[in-house]
């Protein structure tokens, strides 16, 4: 969910034309096909619009063949545009010229509208109608489809004098969506509905392609000359190609902040430290940051957590709000994570090539022998996330606290090697750490519900929209200082019981594991007290950050403090 603004009143184009309807142009989006933090904050930030803002929303997508899916049917209420078909034909360098026939599938949820593009024969059904999201050539594949048919789209509803389902401002998100997102400004100017574009940078990716890519032979950005905002100051009248090749030096990302209305980002220091430094003086005074945010409730979460283990245990059930974190968590360790694997319904829910989501589907995941203070990770194998960071410090972990235990949700990437290595590593520890290579929701929400830490060691990160998930459920986060992570996490060191993690400097595998080892004590100190354990050894002269120690000594609660303290944070900064 986006973080509101202070008012609430709706967005206006230039010249005071009220903006009642936006598309947003994404490649990915959570309930349909997605795989990380992009689809979730397409997601949150579609409903807000339309929930808080009283916006019509329509979100545009590949299909990547999910429109088949008859759950997904129902639940979108998806119908095809039978009197849509989206063809032509798409000249490659090699001057053969490769026919498309395309359509699309609408639907609406959560009062959000949804636009499928599909493939209606076989070759166009081979790109748009894969289940797998991301595998280099299919990707750009289906981004050049994408924008070939919402343009067609957009001139459709024009014929049929369906203006009121046209935009009134296209947002485009991320990489991916810079083609569609040019090539449809352009068109509906040319057909006198001028719009807005506004893009959003969630990663960047710096990918550079040749103009053939984007241009009216491939992908259909228009080579007209236009001009051309190149700073606060300055504008300059270019073709098309001339923009692509000259000021942007083939960069996909930096045509897309030319052409752009409006340039955002997830968070001010990815903006300001990264974004502005890649793209330079032309989005100064057409720049800003909006938070993603959270929508996850803490009672719902553990109302559904205690709904599934009524399904696979017997016996008396707790009700909502009896269960003791330290319960679920033992229950969690040595036998829910073995009770399901892979992901639910047999999905590809990764979204990466079949081979590498499917590699571990089916397989279970063997059960701890014994329950321990639990350190959570989520997020993509790759190493932007540094997963590998955290393994290098679970030695170091267990030697000060022999029974911890480290859960890593981890969606797989195309990258087997990295993969193995990873897995590899893992087997190292057999008595500490399990890797699930999927996302199985039951399981990944009762893991939140459990774990005494959430472990963030990015080696880059816009925002990090999973520290606010660990956060609402209570989990304290130890993050690398930077990006989003020292935005959204508060450090215990310089906000005391108001914090809601640790930040470590980037890389320093010392420091993040001293960090965990400081949580991991706390929570286990606050542990023993609800207990009333008070023959147990005392743990304070263990932790070692010295200021956290002393903070523990005046308040052995210290765990449930901050907890509520991260609970608390997301509810006032993030909704």
């Amino acid at each position: 969910m986006l973080r509101s603004p202070a008012t609430k009143a709706k967005p206006t184009r230039q010249r005071g034309v009220k903006i009642d309807h936006v598309w947003m142009l994404s490649y990915e989006c959570a309930g349909i096909a997605q795989a990380g933090g992009l689809g979730e904050a397409v997601a949150g930030l579609a409903r807000t619009l339309s929930s808080d803002y009283g916006l019509r929303v329509t979100v545009l997508l590949p299909s990547h063949g999910r429109h088949s899916d008859p759950r997904l049917k129902e639940a979108y209420c998806l119908r095809e545009e039978t009197r849509f078909i989206g063809q032509g034909s798409r000249l490659g360098v090699n001057r053969i010229s490769y026919r498309f026939l395309s359509g699309v599938e609408t639907g609406v949820h959560d009062n959000v509208h949804f636009v499928l593009v599909k493939g209606l024969d076989a070759p166009t059904s081979h790109w748009l109608n894969n289940p797998v999201l991301y595998d280099h050539d299919l990707t750009f594949e289906k981004m050049a489809l994408f924008a070939r048919t919402v343009k067609l789209y957009s001139e459709y509803l024009l014929s049929m004098q369906r203006q009121t389902e046209l935009p009134d401002l296209v947002h485009a998100h991320d990489w991916h969506m810079v083609p569609a997102g040019v090539a449809l400004k352009q068109h509906l100017r040319d057909r006198g509905s001028p719009i807005p574009l506004v893009f959003t940078v969630h990663l960047l990716s710096h990918i550079t392609l040749p103009w053939h890519y984007g241009s009216e032979d491939w992908c259909g950005i228009k080579d007209f000359p236009h001009r051309v905002r190149l700073s606060q100051k300055r504008t300059r009248t270019l073709n098309s190609r001339q923009l692509w090749e000259g000021q942007c030096g083939n960069s996909l990302e930096r045509f897309g902040s030319y052409e752009a209305d409006y340039v955002t980002s997830v968070s001010e220091t990815y903006l300001t430290h990264d974004v502005l430094s890649y793209f330079g003086n032309v989005i100064k005074g057409k720049s800003g940051h909006v938070y993603n945010g959270c929508d996850w409730n803490y009672g719902s979460i553990e109302s559904a957590v205690l709904t599934e283990q009524q399904a696979v245990t017997v016996g008396p059930q707790p009700a909502v709000g009896s269960v003791n974190r330290w319960d679920l968590r033992r229950v969690l360790l040595t036998s829910a994570i073995a009770q399901r694997s892979g992901p639910e319904g047999g999905d590809n829910f990764t979204g990466f090539s079949a081979d590498t989501a499917n590699s571990r589907v089916g397989k279970s995941v063997e059960p701890f022998q014994s329950d321990g203070p639990l350190v959570l990770m989520t997020g993509r194998l790759s190493p932007q996330k540094g997963a590998d960071l955290l393994l290098d410090a679970v030695p170091i972990v267990t030697k000060a606290v022999p029974s911890a235990k480290f859960l890593l949700f981890l969606l797989p990437s195309n990258d087997q090697v990295q993969m193995k290595a990873i897995t590899a590593e893992a087997s190292s520890y057999p008595d500490n750490v399990r890797i699930i290579l999927a996302k199985n929701r039951p399981i990944y929400m009762m893991s939140h519900l459990s774990a005494d830490a959430y472990a963030m060691p990015s080696r880059s990160e816009p925002f990090g929209i999973s520290a606010l998930e660990a956060m609402a459920t209570g989990n304290p986060v130890v993050g690398s200082d930077i990006g989003g992570i020292r935005e959204t996490v508060a450090d215990l060191t310089t906000h005391n019981e108001a914090g809601t993690g640790i930040l470590f400097p980037v890389e320093d595998t010392k420091a993040l594991a001293d960090s965990l080892i400081s949580l991991l004590l706390v929570m286990q100190i606050d542990e023993q007290t609800q207990r009333g354990d008070l023959d147990s050894i005392d743990l304070s002269g263990r932790i070692p950050i010295k200021l956290v120690a002393e903070m523990v000594g005046r308040n052995p609660r210290l765990g449930t403090t901050i907890r509520e303290s991260c609970k608390y944070r997301v509810d006032q900064n993030f909704r």
